[in-house]
């Protein structure tokens, strides 16, 4: 096996920096300088291993992402579909680490840099794709499919995702993670019948669940016969007719009222 060359190590070295300088400074303050002494190289190697500026901040927002992402496909493998596997991906995302916390300064000061940059759009749209797809995955079976032109439910829920961390970040709203968390699965599974969205399961228990009602039903139907029949039986053992009572009334027809 040949043996990993200094490239890539360098490479993810000053991705590391720069998103520590782009956290902390925003992408306008991130000056080739200020990455370079963040990790402790010269700029001259900063060139060497990247085009311009943009090319290292657009590699820093890449790396930034495909942790993020590894860490939250991390957190749902192995939780069945349902509940726990959308909190799962919730609580990954809204983690309160440090690492957590700068995933989400570089991704904001990236928009706000994107509105000008349409090279930085491509490279969010890029990554998007797999973000929605992890959405997706966390998603199945507790929503009904979408109809063809509705905007989609991984749509949906980044769109609530960022919002409510954007406002944690950049106002004095008191907003932690759990907070968020809660909100955004009463907001999407609002609706929802509750034995569906119950923790660890998922939309399909509801078939199940459905299935017990008519085996309960049947079940009842069938002691409703059974109680019948044991009164028809009783009924005839003591020699009358099934449905007559002790004593029947004989009703006397009322005469037609005298028209006026």
């Amino acid at each position: 096996m040949p043996k990993l060359g200094m490239g890539p190590i360098r490479r993810e070295q000053i991705c590391r920096a720069a998103a520590v300088v782009i956290a902390r400074e925003g992408f306008a303050g991130t000056t080739m300088r200020a990455v370079a002494d963040e990790a402790q190289v010269s700029t001259g190697m900063l060139n060497h291993y990247f085009l311009n500026r943009q090319d290292l901040l657009t590699q820093a927002l890449i790396y930034v992402s495909e942790g993020a992402q590894a860490r939250m496909r991390a957190a749902i493998e192995n939780v069945a579909p349902g509940l726990g596997r959308l909190t799962a991906l919730l609580d990954s995302a809204l983690a309160d680490e440090e690492l957590a916390e700068q995933t989400w300064r570089v991704w904001i000061n990236a928009y706000g840099e994107a509105v000008r940059l349409p090279e930085l759009r491509h490279t969010i749209e890029d990554r998007l794709k797999s973000w929605y797809e992890l959405i997706d995955d966390a998603l199945e079976g507790l929503l009904p499919r979408r109809p063809q032109k509705a905007i989609p439910w991984s749509w949906l829920l980044d769109a609530l995702l960022n919002g409510l961390a954007i406002q944690a970040l950049t106002s004095e709203a008191a907003l932690d993670g759990v907070q968020i968390r809660d909100e955004i699965v009463r907001t999407l599974l609002a609706g929802m019948p509750a034995k569906a969205v119950r923790r660890g399961g998922s939309a399909r228990a509801t078939a199940s669940d459905a299935g017990s009602a008519k085996r309960n039903a049947r079940d009842g139907q069938s002691s409703d016969r059974a109680a019948a029949a044991a009164k028809t039986g009783r009924a005839r053992a003591d020699g009358k007719p099934p449905g007559s009572s002790a004593k029947r009334t004989r009703r006397t027809p009322r005469a037609p009222s005298r028209a006026r």
